[in-house]
Parts: structure tokens; sequence; C-alpha cells
């Protein structure tokens, strides 16, 4: 089965209401979770699925000191 990738943030309201989480860390963040979105898994009480997600991280433009981060986080 292949995976797909949910990425996500709680931004400013759902951070809030978040016990574990800081009020302004929504800014510093990102989520990303493995997702059966093409083809759903459906599960009878009992049953078990197990995946895995690898991910890598990669040299980007940003990183690279070829754009500029406060243009790119402040327009």
């Amino acid at each position: 089965i292949t995976c797909s990738l949910v990425v996500w943030n709680p931004w400013d309201k759902k951070a809030k209401a978040m016990q574990d989480f800081g009020d302004s860390e929504y800014k510093h963040m990102l989520c990303v979770e493995p997702a059966a979105v093409e083809k759903p898994i459906t599960l009878k009480p009992g049953e078990e699925w197990k995946g895995r997600l690898g991910l890598s991280a990669v040299p980007s433009s940003y990183c690279s000191g070829q754009l500029d981060p406060l243009k790119v986080l402040h327009g």
C-alpha cells in the first residue's frame, strides 16, 4: 500500500487550545504524518494495521542561503 503524507499546523486558535503546546509554538513547526488518502484502510474490531514512513532531510534553496529567510517569512 502506498501512503500519502499529511502536512499540518494547528495555527493560532488550535495551538492555544492544546494544553501541551505553547500559544505561539505553531510559528515554528510542521507536523508530517503518514496517511492512507487514496486508498483508505478500514479495520474491523480487533484487526491491526502497521505502516512505516521514512523521511529524509535534504538541502533546499532556503537552507543553502539562496533565499533570504526574512523575505520568505515576512514577505
